[in-house]
């Protein structure tokens, strides 16, 4: 971001304390905050721009369990004057009124409401009328009192774009009014200048009642919480979103064949125009109101916002397709294909925009054109045929009162908002994902029997930053995760004061604790406790404690209550200074037990035996004196075989060893961030979530590191597609913008490109011939959409010539090609997406042992480039892919050429971060794109 627009940023943070008073051992009260701040030039004190979002942020919500099922019921508006002769139950009373050509006035007959409803008038396909030629008037009535007729907006801006296919069969009609808690709906339809259109209809709506609600936090959580980055200030802080599983959506209610992709550049603003006085839990049945009238009765493929947000700030997720993809809505005519919206559900031309809201919009707005690309403040975006700025209201864009005058009044500090949030860049043109996950992957073939595999990348192990759970532990000696120790199915806490009392702290299973369990004196008088799983398989789990004084193992057998019974086990346990629970190490159903010398730091495991004990000790691995931390009983890496946390004493900085199993661990993969500055780390699954977390002493307060459950380079995944005759594979992503990646391959005989369409779980369908000739193209590779046109595109030099775009169409195949930049003196091309912050894809290409940087300038042209400080000697693979965190700039994966493993280089706007272990046993392949 150019400087004169940078802000200075203190941290975005989520902080949980759970405090625990020891000499009651009760847990204290939760506080939970999130807040965006800067500091103006001049000023003392940073400045909130996000405080009141901030707190929503944290809220729990009452929403459906289950899919919740609208009804619509339409009635026929038929002129009883007209063809058909005769009036039916749904049918409208009609009167001539004046007009130029003959108008007419219909009133309906009253229709019953159900539940929070909601009502829209529709015509037939293609009448496309001027606002001015028709008027909707509703009226409710409630104990036998009706109220004044109420203008029901026909906005004819609202809806897909013309030439869509979504267009291709949508109905014109009014927006949806939600009517509220009523009993009864009339409606009365005014055409000043001539008839009623054809197939007038009313739609009724009743938005569902749930059989089942629960109190839940939203469900699409896109923060990242890393502590690191956000002291730094790098990235844009991100929203959290209600899911449309939240707001009880029928998925089979939209058009199977959506959603559709295209390109963001921009984002409007809009409103429902619906009353502003429901309520928080009346919010999920809006809408399913509003996406049964889309449906339903519009015709269209879904809901037509990408994002809706109530007036308590909560966000929710519109059309199908994912929060963070360009997602093509039906919203702002002419523009959808270009931009997003988001619709705030109320009627802001009578009412204020809550402050609230107004922060919604700009943190939604901040990530969202970040991840794009988009720099919140651009005055000038070209979004289709026009240039908006980056923010805008819908009356921006088209002939509409949308989004009302209060709420548009102030676009201008969502603006304001949305630049002071954002930091850096995500775009992500690059897309390197074909399997389950949206992060990259590697598209490889076997060296052995030449067939194609991908391995996957799973946003890498890494852990939240730290959360105070427990506060006031000033006089605890002992902290040990475990395994559930109380018969509730969650990992709980075992902490010991220095007079030898000790307490079993319940978790709840989503990262705190309850009151604690009371186990006495049991554990005084032992040092190097220790929890290693259910010791005498009944079920229940079971810790491990020197006794100082004998150097004698004693088991405390635990009995599903928190309590436990000691039984002394044998003697040769003193020359330890470390025990580690390492579950079940050798596969052979039997927890087991490592122990590290004093001194020589010399590693030993200890089988677990048939019975209460372990068998003799045998060597393990090197020495592991460089550590302070070896802690396990858990799956750090979400590949369910149980694994180590440990950290250097040196640096602080954290490592995985994977388990292997038959008592062998992997390379570390790390390092790993934010477990500076704490002691006592101890891991277990605690947060929820399958992979184990991590509970560290910092202070006199416990801190939970909660793991994100990703993982680092998974298990490789056959895609049945034989690589024997290629010489070339590309990851293409997205081709055919059906929202899964796809690949190309060149022939290495005839140098004809074939297409292969992905199914998003790392297989592939049949072969499709995607262009001849390019046997002589060099530097080939795929680069994203470099041209902007929402096609991703090819970019190779052919022998001799300058660099040139291939255009992609999809499935049509290549467009003519054109001159990108002048030749190239380069061994290869590697796309790295947006490396620097202008918005435009840049590309990298090897030269010799160095990388050079050619930063795009827009529409599918690069300008001079500059030597960028990596060493490439040690490395035969250098592939670019799409952002690994999902956070930040693209990276690059490197194999070194001697040993077989593979890196990931973080990319950043000065360079490149450390590189970081994620797999071994790389030579197998011969190719990798």
């Amino acid at each position: 971001m150019p400087s004169n627009k940078a802000r200075f940023v203190t941290a975005c943070q989520q902080l949980l304390a759970l405090g625990l008073v020891l000499a009651a051992l009760t847990p204290a009260a939760n506080l939970v905050s999130l807040d965006v701040v800067h500091r103006e030039p001049g000023q003392d004190q940073p400045v909130s721009v996000l405080a009141s979002y901030a707190r929503t942020t944290t809220m729990k919500s009452v929403v459906p369990v289950g899919v919740v099922d609208p009804v619509v019921t339409e009635y026929a508006l038929t002129d009883p004057t007209g063809r058909s002769g005769r009036a039916n139950p749904g049918s409208l009373q009609a009167r001539v009124v004046p007009g130029r050509s003959g108008g007419r006035e219909l009133v309906s007959t009253p229709q019953d409401v159900t539940g929070y409803g909601a009502v829209g008038v529709t015509w037939a396909h293609g009448l496309e009328l001027e606002e001015s030629a028709i008027s909707v008037e509703v009226r409710t009535q409630t104990a036998d009192a009706w109220t004044a007729w109420m203008p029901v907006p026909y906005d004819a801006e609202h809806g897909p774009d013309p030439r869509s296919d979504e267009a291709r069969h949508a109905r014109p009609g009014t927006d949806a009014l939600l009517v509220g808690n009523v009993e009864e709906v009339q409606v009365r339809v005014t055409t000043p200048d001539g008839p009623a259109p054809a197939d007038l209809r009313l739609a009724v709506i009743d938005p569902g009642q749930a059989e089942d609600s629960a109190v839940e936090a939203p469900a699409i959580d896109t923060r990242e919480l890393d502590a690191t980055e956000l002291r730094a200030g790098a990235f844009t802080p991100k929203p959290v979103i209600y899911s449309r599983a939240q707001w009880g959506a029928d998925e089979r209610m939209r058009d199977g064949g959506s959603p559709s992709y295209f390109e963001v550049h921009a984002g409007f603003v809009h409103h429902t125009v619906n009353a502003n006085d429901y309520t928080q839990a009346e919010v999920p049945g809006l809408l399913r109101s509003i996406y049964a009238y889309h449906t339903e009765s519009r015709g269209w493929s879904d809901i037509g916002y990408n994002y809706l947000v109530d007036r308590f700030g909560r966000i929710w997720e519109g059309r199908a397709g994912g929060v963070d993809r360009p997602v093509v809505g039906a919203h702002t005519l002419g523009y959808n294909e270009y931009s997003f919206a988001m619709s705030a559900i109320g009627n802001f031309d009578t009412a204020q925009a809550p402050a609230v809201m107004v922060q919604a919009y700009g943190a939604l707005f901040a990530w969202k054109l970040s991840l794009h690309g988009v720099d919140a403040s651009s005055p000038s975006q070209v979004v289709g045929r026009s240039t908006f700025k980056a923010i805008n209201g819908h009356r921006d864009a088209d002939s509409t009162a949308c989004p009302g005058r209060y709420l548009y009044a102030k676009i201008g500090r969502i603006r304001e908002l949305a630049t002071s949030a954002q930091r850096g860049w995500s775009g992500r043109e690059l897309e390197s994902d074909v399997a389950s996950t949206p992060h990259p992957d590697l598209i490889v073939r076997s060296a052995s029997d030449k067939m194609g595999y991908v391995l996957p990348t799973g946003g890498l192990t890494a852990f939240d930053a730290a959360k105070t759970v427990v506060t006031g532990v000033g006089s605890i000696d002992t902290v040990v995760a475990s395994t559930d120790l109380t018969g509730d199915g969650t990992g709980d806490l075992l902490v010991r004061g220095t007079d030898g009392e000790a307490g079993v702290l319940p978790g709840t299973g989503s990262g705190s604790f309850g009151e604690a369990v009371q186990t006495s004196g049991l554990f005084a008088g032992h040092d190097l406790v220790t929890a290693v799983g259910d010791l005498d398989l009944d079920g229940r789990n079971d810790l491990v404690a020197r006794d100082t004084a004998t150097g004698r193992l004693d088991a405390y057998l635990g009995g599903g209550t928190g309590a436990f019974v000691r039984q002394p086990l044998r003697n040769g346990w003193s020359g330890y200074d470390l025990l580690v629970g390492a579950s079940d190490v050798d596969g052979d159903g039997e927890v087991d037990l490592i122990g590290r010398e004093a001194g020589t730091g010399k590693t030993w495991l200890h089988r677990g035996s048939n019975g209460i004990g372990f068998t003799a000790r045998t060597a393990l691995t090197p020495a592991w004196k460089q550590f302070d931390t070896i802690t396990g009983l858990g799956d750090f890496t979400s590949d369910r075989v149980p694994d180590l946390f440990v950290r250097r004493a040196d640096n602080q900085l954290g490592y995985v060893l994977p388990g292997r199993g038959g008592g062998a661990y992997g390379h570390p993969l790390g390092p790993i961030t934010g477990t500076k500055g704490v002691s006592a780390i101890t891991g277990t699954q605690l947060s929820g979530t399958p992979a184990a977390d991590l509970v560290a002493r910092r202070g006199t307060s416990l801190v939970l590191l909660a793991n994100t459950g990703g993982f680092d380079l998974g298990q490789p995944i056959p895609t049945g597609v034989d690589l024997a005759n290629a010489d070339l594979v590309l990851n293409a992503g997205d081709w055919d913008r059906d929202g899964m990646g796809d690949m190309i391959t060149r022939n290495k005989a005839n140098g004809a490109l074939f297409l292969r369409l992905g199914n998003g779980r790392g297989g592939f369908g049949k072969v499709r011939g995607l262009a001849p000739g390019f046997g002589k193209v060099g530097l080939l590779a795929a680069v994203g959409d470099m041209t902007g046109d929402g096609w991703p595109d090819l970019m190779g030099q052919p022998v001799g010539g300058d660099l040139r775009i291939y255009p992609g169409s999809g499935t049509a195949g290549l467009k003519d090609s054109y001159v990108a930049y002048r030749r190239i003196d380069a061994s290869q091309q590697i796309p790295v997406g947006r490396h620097d912050t202008d918005g435009a894809p840049d590309l990298l290409f090897r030269t010799g042992t160095g990388l050079r940087l050619y930063p795009g300038n827009g529409p599918g042209g690069l300008t001079t480039s500059r030597q960028l400080g990596l060493d490439l000697a040690p490395y035969d693979w250098v592939v670019g892919i799409s952002d690994i965190s999902l956070v930040g700039h693209g990276d690059l994966l490197v194999r070194d050429k001697r040993l077989g493993y593979l890196y990931v280089v973080p990319m950043t706007p000065t360079g490149f971060g450390a590189r970081r272990f994620l797999g071994e046993d790389l030579l197998d392949y011969d190719l990798a794109g």
